[in-house]
C-alpha cells in the first residue's frame, strides 16, 4: 500500500535499487552545511589563526627590480650573414630561461661570495647565511637559494621585449644588489657569448682565407709555368691582338690600294698637263728616274710598317718611345731619310733643268716655273706610288704570317683557358672571403651583445611583504572552504538517516515528522521518563496526550491526516508499527497516534505485539496481564470493555503473558481470526510490531494486517538497517506504507537555519516544545480532561 500523495518508493530492478534524482537546490547546501557549522567554525578558526600566526612571525620583505631590454639592432646584424649561418633568434622567453639557469645563478653566487657584505656596509648577506646545519653555504647552495627564494624573471609584457629582474630579501640594499647583479651578470654573459660566436665566425673565415689563398697560389703558379713553357700569353688576349694585327694590316693595305690608285690617277692627269706644255716629257722624266729615290722610298715604308707593329703590341710607345730602343731608333732612321728623300728629289729636278732636256719657247720664264712645279709633282707621285707599292708587298707578307700564327691558337686555348677558369675561380673566391673576414674582425671588435640594462635597481623604502590584509583575507577565504569541505565530508561519512528530504531523495514514502522532545522533557520533567497524573504515571513521551495544543502534538495530527490520506476508504483497519532496530521510537509513536485518532472519536485499539520487548502497557501505567497471549488462548475472557483506558475511545490489549514462541504465535491462525474479530468492535487496530532487523515477528503477522508503517529515528537510525529492513519485507511480499521520521531536531538537522525548513514536512520547528507554552487554566482543562471521566 502506498500514499497516493508522496514520492514513489524506490524502484526495483533485479537487486538494484534505483531512486529518483532531483536537482541540489543552494538550500538543501546550507542545510548540509549548517547542522555541522561547527566543523566550518573549527576549520575557519585554525586556518585564520594559523595564518595569522604565520604572516606576523614573518619579518619584512622588501623588493628591487632591474630592467633589461633585449635589443636585437645592439649586436651586429651582418656577422651571421658573413659566415653564412643563423646567429640565433633573440626571443624574450629564450633569454628568461637563460637569466633562470644554473649558470648565470652561478656567476651571480661567486660574485656575492666575493663581497660577504653589503658594499659600503658591515651588514652581512642573508643569502650566505648558514643552512640548518650551521655550515657554510657552497657556491652551489647560494645559487639554488638565489634561485627558489630570492629572484623572479618576467617578461614586462608580451608587447615589448623587456625583461624584469625581481629581487627579495628582509635587507633592502641586499635586494638591489642582487638584481642589480643579475642584469650584470646576464649582460656580460651574453657579451661573452655573441662575442664568442663572433671569434668562431672570424676563425672560420681565417681557415678558409688560408685555404683559398693556397688555391689562388697554385692555381697561378700553373698557369705562369704553361705561359712561360709555351711563350704565350692567354690565347684569347693573344688571338685578340693578332686579329687586331690583321685587321689594321688589312685596314692599311686597303689605304695603301686606294693610295695606288689615287696615285696612278694624279700621275696620269699629271703626265697629260706635261705633255701639252712639251710633248714626251713625261715619259723622258720616268723612264730617267733615279733608282736611288727608288730604294729610299722603300726603306721609309719599311721603317714606318715596323714601328706601327711595335706600337700594335705597346700603345704607350706613341707617349714615350724610349721604353723601346728599336722603335726609337726607327724614328731617327725615318727622318734621315725623309731628308734624303727631299734632297734627291730637288737634286733630280734641278738636273733635267740643267741639262736642257727641256726647251721653252715664249715666256720662258712662266714656262719653266710650271714645267719645274709640274715635275716636282709627278716625280714625288711617282715616288709616292713606288712606296706604296713597297708597302702592299709588305703588308701582304706581313698578313700571310699572321693568319699563320691565328691557326696555331685554338689548341693554347683550351689548355691555357682551364688553367685561366681555375684561378679567375679561386681569385674570385679569396677576394669575397678576405673581404668578408675583414668586416668580421670589424664585427667581432664592435660586438657589444643585444641585451642593455635600461633601469638599475633602486633602494626600496617600504617593504612589500608580508601582505598582511592580504594573507589574513586569503586566510579567511580558505578557512572557510576547508571548513565547509569538512562539513561535506562529515555529512558524507553520516550513514545515518537525519532530514526527511533524505529519505525522499532515496524514494522512500515519508507519512510524517516527529520532532525531538528529550529537550523539552528535560526541562519541564527534569528528564524523567514518567510523570504521575492523578495517581498513574504516564510516560513523559506522550505529548499528544500530556500537552494536546503543543507541536509535537500537532505533529502527530498531521501524522494521523495523512494515514487517512493513505486509506481514503477506511477500510484499512489494522495497521502495524515496526523499525529496523530496537530504541527507534515505534512505541511511543504508535502509542499517539493512537491517542489522536481516539481524541478524534474514533474507537481504537492498540495492540501490544511486541512480545519480547513489551513497553505499552507501562506508557498508559497499566497491567501487563490479562493480554494478548490470553486472549488468543482462552476465548471466554475476550471482552473489549476490559481494555478500555482512561483515555475516551482507547482501548489497549497488553501483551499478556511470557510466550517462548512469539513467532508461531503471531503467525497463527488464531491471531489472524482473533484480528478478524476485533475489527468489528473497533475503527482502527494498530500494532506495535517488534523490529525488523531482530526477528522477523512483523514479517509473519503481515499477511493479516492492512498497513505497515516504518519508524526511523533522526540520527540514529542507519541507512543500511533501513534499506535492509525495507528489502526484508519487499522480499516477504509486505510493502511498506511509508515511514514515520522521530525525534527530528530541525536546529541539529539544519544547523538552526529558521522555522519550517525540511520542505513542507514541517513547521514550527524552531520553536520550543515546552510544554508551558499554551500553561493557562483553559489548557490545563483539555489536557486533563480525560483523567477526569
Amino acid at each position: 500500500m502506498t500514499l497516493n500523495n508522496q514520492p514513489a518508493s524506490p524502484s526495483v530492478s533485479g537487486s538494484e535499487v534505483r531512486y529518483p534524482e532531483d536537482e541540489v537546490s543552494i538550500s538543501e547546501v546550507f542545510g548540509r552545511i549548517l547542522p555541522r557549522k561547527w566543523y566550518v567554525l573549527v576549520g575557519y578558526s585554525i586556518v585564520l589563526i594559523a595564518v595569522t600566526w604565520y604572516t606576523y612571525l614573518q619579518p619584512p620583505t622588501y623588493q628591487a627590480s632591474s630592467l633589461l631590454l633585449i635589443n636585437d639592432e645592439s649586436s651586429s646584424p651582418q656577422l651571421g650573414e658573413l659566415i653564412g649561418v643563423q646567429m640565433g633568434n633573440k626571443n624574450v622567453a629564450n633569454e628568461i630561461e637563460i637569466i633562470k639557469s644554473r649558470t648565470i645563478a652561478l656567476r651571480v653566487a661567486d660574485a656575492l661570495m666575493d663581497w660577504r657584505t653589503i658594499p659600503g656596509t658591515n651588514e652581512s648577506l642573508t643569502v650566505l647565511g648558514e643552512n640548518s646545519a650551521g655550515e657554510l653555504p657552497t657556491h652551489l647552495d647560494v645559487a639554488q637559494r638565489i634561485q627558489s627564494r630570492y629572484v623572479i624573471v618576467e617578461p614586462v609584457s608580451r608587447e615589448v621585449d623587456l625583461i624584469r629582474i625581481t629581487s627579495r630579501s628582509t635587507i633592502p640594499r641586499e635586494a638591489a644588489l642582487i638584481a642589480d647583479m643579475y642584469a650584470d651578470e646576464f649582460t656580460s654573459y651574453n657579451r661573452q657569448q655573441s662575442r664568442r660566436r663572433a671569434s668562431a665566425g672570424v676563425s672560420f673565415l681565417e681557415e678558409q682565407a688560408t685555404r683559398f689563398d693556397s688555391v689562388l697560389a697554385s692555381a697561378e703558379t700553373n698557369i705562369l709555368g704553361y705561359a712561360e713553357e709555351q711563350g704565350v700569353v692567354d690565347p684569347q688576349i693573344e688571338a685578340q691582338a693578332l686579329l687586331t694585327q690583321v685587321m689594321e694590316l688589312e685596314a692599311e693595305r686597303y689605304r695603301t690600294e686606294f693610295s695606288i690608285r689615287a696615285s696612278e690617277s694624279e700621275l696620269q692627269t699629271l703626265e697629260a698637263e706635261l705633255n701639252k706644255i712639251l710633248p714626251g716629257l713625261s715619259r723622258m722624266m720616268g723612264s730617267n728616274e733615279d733608282e736611288q729615290l727608288v730604294a729610299i722610298r722603300q726603306r721609309i715604308t719599311q721603317l714606318q710598317l715596323e714601328n706601327a707593329e711595335k706600337v700594335s703590341l705597346n700603345p704607350d710607345l706613341v707617349q714615350n718611345a724610349a721604353i723601346d730602343k728599336t722603335y726609337a731608333d726607327n724614328l731617327t732612321k725615318l727622318e734621315d731619310f725623309k731628308a734624303q728623300l727631299a734632297e734627291l728629289s730637288l737634286a733630280y729636278t734641278d738636273q733635267l733643268v740643267d741639262s736642257g732636256t727641256v726647251v721653252l719657247g715664249r715666256d720662258a720664264e712662266t714656262a719653266f716655273e710650271r714645267i719645274g712645279d709640274l715635275q716636282t709633282t709627278l716625280i714625288e707621285k711617282r715616288i709616292e706610288l713606288t712606296g706604296s707599292q713597297a708597302r702592299m708587298d709588305v703588308l701582304d707578307h706581313q698578313l700571310a704570317v699572321y693568319r699563320q700564327e691565328i691557326n696555331k691558337i685554338p689548341n693554347k686555348s683550351v689548355l691555357l683557358a682551364r688553367f685561366q677558369r681555375d684561378m679567375d675561380t679561386s681569385a674570385q673566391l679569396y677576394t669575397t672571403i678576405f673581404q668578408n673576414l675583414q668586416e668580421a674582425r670589424i664585427a667581432e671588435e664592435s660586438e657589444l651583445g643585444y641585451v642593455d640594462i635600461i633601469d638599475k635597481a633602486v633602494v626600496p623604502n617600504d617593504p612589500v611583504g608580508p601582505r598582511i590584509s592580504l594573507n589574513l583575507l586569503l586566510g579567511a577565504i580558505l578557512g572557510g572552504i576547508l571548513g565547509v569541505l569538512g562539513a561535506f565530508v562529515r555529512d558524507a561519512m553520516d550513514n545515518k538517516v537525519a532530514r526527511p528530504e533524505d529519505l525522499r531523495h532515496r524514494g522512500y514514502a515519508v507519512l510524517g515528522i516527529i520532532p525531538d522532545m528529550q529537550r523539552t522533557i528535560e526541562s519541564e520533567f527534569g528528564g524523567d521518563e514518567l510523570v504521575d497524573i492523578d495517581g498513574r504515571e504516564l510516560n513523559t513521551s506522550l505529548a499528544t496526550l500530556l500537552s494536546p495544543m503543543s507541536p509535537v502534538a500537532e505533529a502527530y495530527r498531521r501524522f494521523r491526516t495523512n494515514v487517512d490520506f493513505a486509506r481514503p476508504d477506511g477500510t484499512e483497519k489494522v495497521i502495524a508499527f515496526t523499525s529496523p532496530e530496537a530504541g527507534e521510537g515505534k512505541t511511543s509513536t504508535s502509542l499517539n497516534l493512537a491517542i489522536t485518532n481516539a481524541q478524534l472519536g474514533r474507537r481504537t485499539l492498540f495492540i501490544d505485539a511486541d512480545m519480547r520487548r513489551p513497553r505499552s502497557h507501562r506508557y498508559l501505567g497499566l497491567k501487563r496481564e490479562p493480554g494478548l497471549v490470553d486472549w488468543l488462548f482462552d476465548p471466554t475472557i475476550r471482552n473489549p470493555k476490559l481494555l478500555q483506558t482512561h483515555v475516551e475511545d482507547l482501548s489497549l490489549l497488553p501483551v499478556g503473558k511470557t510466550v517462548p514462541n512469539p513467532s508461531e504465535i503471531l503467525g497463527s491462525r488464531r491471531m489472524h481470526d482473533l484480528l478478524i474479530e476485533l475489527k468489528d468492535h473497533y475503527d482502527l487496530i494498530i500494532l506495535d510490531t517488534p523490529p525488523l532487523l531482530s526477528v522477523s515477528d512483523a514479517l509473519i503477522i503481515g499477511s493479516a494486517i492492512d498497513m505497515i508503517i516504518m519508524v526511523a529515528s533522526s540520527g540514529e537510525t542507519h541507512w543500511k538497517a533501513l534499506d535492509a529492513a525495507t528489502d526484508m519485507m519487499r522480499d516477504a511480499g509486505v510493502k511498506p506504507s511509508g515511514i514515520i521520521l522521530n525525534r527530528f531536531d530541525a536546529k541539529r538537522a539544519y544547523g538552526g537555519y529558521g522555522a519550517g525548513y525540511g520542505n513542507g514536512y514541517g513547521y514550527g520547528y524552531g520553536y520550543g516544545y515546552g510544554y508551558g507554552t499554551y500553561a493557562d487554566k483553559e489548557m490545563e482543562e483539555i489536557v486533563y480532561q480525560p483523567f477526569k471521566k
